[in-house]
Parts: C-alpha cells; structure tokens; sequence
C-alpha cells in the first residue's frame, strides 16, 4: 500500500492540500494534525482539499480529515472519486465545507478569492492603442463586478500534427492581452507540464457560462509562458490579435 502523502501548493490566493494514497488511522492522524497546523498557523480562510490520487478512504478516515478543515471560513473538497463520494453521502458534512465536481464549481464558490492581482501575472496586449479594443478588455467588462471572479474555462492546448491536449482550468488573471490560467488538477497540469516545451504553442480557449459569467466566448491564443510553482502550474496565454467581439 502506498504511503499517504500531503503536499501544498498555492491557486490565486487560496491554499491546496493535495493528498496521495490509500490512508490508515495512524497516516491520518499525522495527516490531520499538519493541516491544522499549517491553518492556525498561517490564518488560512479559504482552502481545497483535492483528492484526485486517494482511491478509497473509510468512513473513520473520512471524518478525522473533515475535521481538519473545521477552522477556515470556507473549504472545499475536489477530485473525489466515486467510491469516496460514496463515503462523504453518508457522512457528516460540516457548514463550511461544499463538495465541488469541476473548476466551474471552485471557481464560483471562491471566484473572488482565487483572483490574482500580481503585475507578473497580466499579459499586455501588443500592437493595440487602446485597451478598450481587445478582446481582453471585451472578456474583462462582461464578467461580475461586483464579485470580481475568477473564469473557469477549457484550454485546447494544440501539440502539433492535429494533436492536442484537452483541459479545465482557471483564469485567475486576465488583462487586455491575455490571461493567467492556473490548473487544479494535478493530472492535466503534469500532462502540459511534460511537454518539451510550450511557449509559443496554440490554443483554443472556450469560457462556459457560469453564474458570475454569463456569456461564451471561443477565442484563439498562443501560450506565452508556463510558471511552476511546487505542483502549481500556471500558463500566461496571449490572444491572438484581430479576433472580433463575440455576437451575444
């Protein structure tokens, strides 16, 4: 059985525990106690728990871990598999915690929250003499003000030879150049990430309606540059130029 493993990693502003492996009582209990260490010390409000590499965990498991995450104002659970969502019906769910199935779903419950407000983070347009003409400016006015969100979207990463690599993630910075998409899953995140090398490469991006965002967008772009932080990966996608305002 493999050893249960805990690491973190930052989305926006908003802190990840990741969990890998199958857990026993005495993995977990050592387990619990890092995250609730890692909360009180660092005040953490709002955090996810991703459980997209543990394949099972009992109901005893189960409710030492959510007790974990009591303190913060709002946690989220994400990537849990089948068998565990069997777990979690049947246990006790506290208040603060929500169950989230996509990057639409975190998006939407900590949109504000996972915004990144870092200059590093804009991507500038080229060749455009007001902001007001591009298509990120277009993308950025439609979205809620009043919320400020962050924009789930699908990322078709184009590899050469009609291939591709298909992907949810999360804006958490858009400018009038291009945004900043950051990656949840850890899966896909490795699958771009294991790529020879990806600046420059195309990509077809897709924002869904939501309910901070009610328009759709298909627009084209090319990925400027990648950031790795520990697991976190991150890709800086500038719009390609010329692309008309969507009709609405």
């Amino acid at each position: 059985m493999k050893k249960l493993k805990l690491s973190t990693r930052e989305i926006g502003t908003v802190h990840v525990f990741d969990l890998e492996g199958v857990p026993n009582l005495d993995e977990l209990d050592e387990v619990a106690w890092k995250i609730q260490r890692n909360i009180r010390r660092h005040r953490l409000q709002r955090v996810i728990l991703n459980l997209q590499r543990v394949p099972a965990i009992d109901q005893l498991c189960l409710r030492k871990l959510l007790a974990a995450f009591i303190r913060p104002q709002r946690s989220l659970i994400f990537g849990a598999c089948g068998s565990i969502m069997h777990e979690l019906d049947d246990a006790y769910i506290p208040k603060n915690m929500r169950i989230c199935a996509s990057e639409k779903e975190v998006a939407e419950d900590l949109g504000p929250f996972l915004l990144e407000k870092e200059d590093s983070k804009r991507v500038l347009a080229e060749g455009i003499d007001s902001p007001k003409d591009s298509i990120g400016y277009q993308v950025d006015r439609r979205r809620s003000k009043r919320m400020h969100v962050a924009i789930p979207l699908e990322l078709k990463v184009l590899t050469g030879a009609a291939g591709f690599i298909l992907t949810n993630a999360i804006a958490t910075n858009i400018a009038e150049g291009g945004l900043f998409a950051e990656y949840l899953d850890l899966q896909k995140a490795e699958q771009i990430d294991a790529l020879a090398s990806v600046e420059g490469l195309k990509c077809d991006i897709r924002i869904f309606p939501s309910a901070n965002f009610p328009e759709e967008y298909q627009l084209k772009a090319a990925i400027g540059r990648k950031e790795l932080r520990k697991k976190q990966l991150g890709l800086a996608v500038r719009f390609e130029s010329g692309q008309a305002e969507p009709s609405f």
